[in-house]
């Protein structure tokens, strides 16, 4: 018996004085409990029962009582599986409808994230193997973040999130420890998605910095290294980062077996800001004036979040013009577009788009995109580095031959004394 039919035993086991709709199929929510155990399945039966009581008593007829789907997707809201509890963030319930525009990128998602937790027995049979790892890389701004939590809850996969700052720790070994219980978590409540947010802090290039923020990182790297190799005999775990900085990458993760997919996330183009437009002025109420197809050509080179930020400091202007203002014009998004301006270049994106069509995924000739002078900054640190070891050596040499001309000198010294 696999783990869903002994989640789906458990549940008919706890659910068997308690009326069911028709509707109800239990084998299909036991195959969502990913993680939880016999007391998290007896949990979640009580929080259901205990929603569908609160449902009825505010009913007029409740002869007809029973449980629901809407009664069991509530509880699952509020009763996780306990191995991932102080790990697991709560994400907001994104979907693909939220993201205007990639659509191709989106499809390749779905395929890479939800086909092999959703269509298992097909993989099975054709003797194929799952993604392990996918890099989303590209400008800022433009939804990587949101598209990782967008086929996580597509896939109702357990997600695990981690970023830079939790993993820089002040004690030796914290990061690392977090690192390794973050995977052992993910095994127990697979299939599970490990994302991890700026991904280049977390894999930075090892041999450019002798600080001890560096040390730091490359103790981060090889677990994370001996952690992904591990996942071969693990299933349904997938490694899912995000990074505007993919030249920073250490060379060791971009190879097949890891980072298995490099998906360059592009800044929207006209058709996409014109969806992204109308995702963010959904609950808005516009006024007969705007045209968003016409601010869609008028905001090139504006990322999705700068798009947001643009809805929201039209609305921001309605409100400065008239506190009471229930509808936004043409005018306030005009006024709100005129103090915004995009932060990206047409050169910069033509170096974020060249990541992937360079031969080999190492560190072009040229410096990275939005970090200028970096290259020069790690010659001139290289040359501060020799000129420390010329010192260094230097004082030794120094050192040595005072000591010798010391007992020399002295032992003459003596000697005459004793003559």
């Amino acid at each position: 018996m696999d783990l869903c039919g002994f989640h789906m035993n458990l549940l008919q086991l706890y659910t068997k004085t308690i009326p069911l709709d028709p509707s109800i199929d239990l084998k299909s929510i036991a195959a969502l409990c990913n993680g939880y155990v016999g007391a998290d399945l007896e949990a979640l039966c009580r929080e259901a029962t205990m929603i569908a009581i609160k449902r009825y008593s505010n009913a007029e007829d409740a002869s007809n009582f029973s449980l629901t789907m809407k009664d069991w997707k509530n509880a699952r809201s509020v009763v996780g599986p306990s191995i991932t509890r102080g790990v697991t963030v709560e994400i907001p319930k994104v979907t693909w409808e939220d993201i205007g525009g990639l659509k191709e990128l989106k499809k390749k998602l779905q395929q890479a994230v939800e086909w092999p937790i959703k269509h298992s027995a097909a993989f099975s049979r054709l003797g194929i193997s799952p993604v392990r790892g996918i890099l989303l890389h590209g400008p800022p701004g433009c939804s990587k973040t949101t598209l990782a939590k967008a086929a996580a809850h597509a896939a109702q996969a357990s997600f695990f999130s981690l970023s830079g700052a939790e993993l820089y720790s002040m004690y030796v070994g914290e990061g690392e420890a977090l690192l390794r219980k973050t995977f052992h978590r993910a095994r127990l409540a697979a299939p599970s998605i490990i994302f991890f947010d700026e991904a280049d802090v977390v894999a930075a290039k090892r041999g450019d910095s002798s600080s001890n923020s560096a040390t730091v990182g490359e103790r981060l790297l090889s677990t994370l290294l001996t952690e992904i190799d591990g996942l071969e005999e693990a299933k349904g775990i997938l490694v899912l980062a995000a990074t505007n900085r993919p030249y920073a990458i250490d060379a060791a993760l971009m190879r097949p077996g890891r980072f298995d997919q490099v998906l360059y996330v592009p800044p929207p183009d006209l058709e996409a800001r014109y969806e992204i437009l109308c995702v963010h002025t959904r609950k808005m109420k516009t006024g007969h004036d705007v045209d968003l197809r016409r601010l869609a050509e008028d905001t090139e080179l504006f990322t999705g979040a700068e798009l947001e930020g643009l809805c929201k400091e039209a609305g921001i202007v309605a409100l400065r013009e008239d506190i009471s203002a229930a509808i936004v014009f043409d005018r306030h998004f005009q006024i709100a577009k005129s103090s915004l301006k995009p932060a990206l270049t047409k050169a910069e994106i033509d170096s974020y788009s060249s990541f992937m069509k360079t031969s080999s995924r190492a560190l072009p000739s040229h410096s990275e995109p939005g970090l200028k002078g970096d290259k020069g900054k790690r010659n001139r640190s290289d040359s501060l580095s020799l000129v420390k070891i010329w010192v260094v050596s230097c004082l030794l040499v120094a050192a040595a031959a005072a000591e010798y001309i010391y007992r020399v000198w002295g032992n003459q010294s003596v000697h005459d004394i004793a003559t």
